[in-house]
């Protein structure tokens, strides 16, 4: 289901890639006959619809590629608190072991 997710937004980020393009040679042209200084702040601002469905895109695909990141990690987390368990149990079945550090016998 996530690689519809990648794909779509893929698709998205090109799009919009495509909208600064095209919107930057539009407003370029359109201002052109009010001097070169006018079309090209028109340009900037044609193209800065564009860029701002990019930056957007481009955030929403690094979301879903944090919340893959924290699925994996959650998977990892789980199966380090499973064996931890299992560690326990085994320590508390065993009985302790004496060390000759431990017993009086020697006084």
């Amino acid at each position: 289901m996530n690689k519809n997710y990648e794909k779509i937004l893929s698709f998205m980020q090109g799009a919009s890639w495509g909208a600064v393009i095209i919107g930057a040679y539009l407003f370029f042209t359109l201002f052109y006959p009010f001097g070169l200084i006018i079309a090209l702040i028109g340009g900037f601002f044609g193209a800065s619809i564009g860029l701002f469905m990019v930056i957007f895109f481009e955030m929403a695909h690094l979301k879903l590629a944090i919340y893959k990141e924290k699925q994996e990690h959650t998977k990892l987390l789980k199966r380090m608190v499973y064996l931890l368990e299992r560690l326990n149990a085994s320590e508390t079945i065993k009985p302790p072991v004496s060390s000759s550090d431990e017993t009086l016998s020697d006084h």
